[in-house]
């Protein structure tokens, strides 16, 4: 009889001490990385960070020259790499990626890459 009684005491024991175990924090917010381009155009490509809070930082790619049509296959390359470069550093500050959608809009073919990320 102890020992069943020991038993049962032993696992409601365990049982309350997993329950009450700290759970993982939620996140505490998504940041929003868009990078956009015009190919043919005289305007810089930019990659824009919309902060949990509302806040906007909108980085302008002057270095991106979009302006032939030659080159806007390099120009796409670079914005890319400019993104990835920006999600590594996002990356070292504990946000993980959770989506990425790709669009084309309008006329002139306007892109953007929308990445999605949330706190560790």
């Amino acid at each position: 009889m102890k020992k069943v009684l020991l038993s049962i005491t032993l696992a409601l024991t365990a049982l309350g001490a997993w329950a009450i175990y700290p759970q993982a924090a939620a996140p505490k917010g998504y940041l929003m990385l868009v990078g956009s381009g015009r190919p043919g155009t005289t305007g810089a490509p930019e990659l824009t960070t919309v902060w949990p809070d509302g806040r906007r930082e909108v980085q302008s790619l002057r270095t991106i020259k979009t302006g032939t049509e030659r080159s806007s296959t390099s120009a796409a390359v670079d914005l890319h790499q400019a993104e990835v470069v920006k999600l590594n550093a996002l990356y070292n500050q504990q946000w993980r990626l959770v989506s990425v959608a790709q669009s084309t809009v309008g006329v002139g073919a306007t892109t953007e890459t929308i990445y999605l990320l949330e706190k560790r």
